[in-house]
């Protein structure tokens, strides 16, 4: 600990704001995930804060923490990609970044050229997905809507139907979904 408050306070010094430096305000937190919560809950009840931001992966503190910050009146923004923690922030926080949002809104607030072309080409990407997605199930549709009263005779097949055949053989695989 001797260590660390050194190291605040000379950063204290350099910054010109010798006055500001206090000893009290560094101290230690375990890493061990409920004593690290029980300490942060407990800072948040003698502190008050107006806002609380919980960004990154959370496990079973992710209610505590929301609960208290909403105990204390703050306005919390909740932001994780963890599906089983996101009911908790949906219930307790203001404003939750659910998913992919929460990726999203670094390259937003950044503004950097790389981030934003990135998010573009995902989302592009996702696009062209799902208009794929779309046209091969149209196609499976009307190739087997269009299969159904034909005499099975050596006639030659129509084109869903080679659509259909080159969907099955060369995307799905020789079997299909069997």
């Amino acid at each position: 600990m001797t260590t660390a408050r050194d190291t605040v306070e000379a950063a204290y010094l350099s910054a010109g704001r010798p006055d500001e430096y206090n000893e009290d305000d560094i101290y230690y937190i375990t890493d061990e995930q409920f004593g690290y919560v029980a300490s942060v809950t407990g800072k948040m009840v003698l502190d008050k804060p107006a806002a609380c931001f919980y960004m990154g992966a959370f496990y079973a503190e992710s209610l505590i923490l929301a609960e208290t910050g909403n105990s204390v009146g703050a306005i919390q923004v909740a932001g994780t990609a963890m599906p089983t923690q996101l009911p908790f922030f949906v219930a307790a926080c203001d404003f939750t970044l659910i998913g992919e949002e929460f990726f999203a809104a670094s390259a937003y607030l950044s503004g950097e050229p790389q981030q934003l072309g990135s998010l573009k080409g995902q989302d592009f990407g996702k696009l062209i997905g799902g208009l794929l997605l779309i046209a091969g199930c149209l196609i499976m549709t009307l190739s087997s809507i269009q299969s159904r009263g034909v005499a099975p005779d050596n006639q030659e097949p129509t084109y869903l139907q080679s659509a259909s055949n080159y969907i099955i053989e060369n995307i799905l695989g020789k079997g299909g979904f069997k």
